[in-house]
């Protein structure tokens, strides 16, 4: 599953927005602005309002129905961790991954060797990106002291992804 070029995220908070929120949506489709909506909420969220992932899938799908709307639509599990992935994997087709609490700790020294090694032929190479003015271009002891910053949460992503890829079918669901 590939999300479409424009998206734009939609907070139903209290489970009463669907509607106005679709509502939008199509009038921005009738002035040529294609835009796929993704209802997002947070654990967070639905542990302050009393909801849950269920509720918020079931409020999207009525909007959905009473307005015959046939595009292309997600309802997103924002900010998921492992430690509450569990209830949004039914209702979910879309998941934003919440890592930061991995960002800036270290990955154990060998993994970051091991890394380092298997991308070995990166370090030094410049990387262009479009509109940045200048390519970057990362020494080994760059390399490293990035590995050490963020290897962890990037290797925490990929176990939470795997874990969801495993219940819903790798491209059944949008990771970000």
């Amino acid at each position: 599953m590939q999300l479409s070029k424009y998206s734009i995220g939609v907070g139903d908070r209290f489970g009463m927005q669907a509607r106005a929120q679709l509502s939008a949506i199509i009038e921005a489709r009738s002035l040529a602005l294609c835009v796929v909506p993704v209802w997002n909420k947070s654990n967070r969220e639905h542990s302050i309002i009393g909801t849950g992932p269920l509720e918020q899938r079931a409020a999207v799908e009525e909007a959905i129905r009473d307005y015959a709307f046939t595009g292309e639509y997600h309802v997103d599990a924002d900010h998921i961790n492992m430690s509450n992935v569990e209830q949004f994997i039914e209702a979910c087709d879309f998941f934003t991954l919440d890592v930061a609490d991995f960002s800036g700790k270290a990955a154990e020294p060998q993994a970051i060797r091991d890394f380092l090694q298997r991308h070995q032929d990166l370090i030094g190479q410049r990387l262009d990106i479009e509109g940045v003015e200048e390519g970057l271009c990362a020494s080994s002891e760059e390399a490293e002291a990035i590995a050490g910053k963020y290897l962890l949460a990037v290797q925490e992503a990929g176990r939470l992804y795997r874990h969801i890829a495993a219940q819903k079918g790798e491209g059944n669901f949008i990771a970000e």
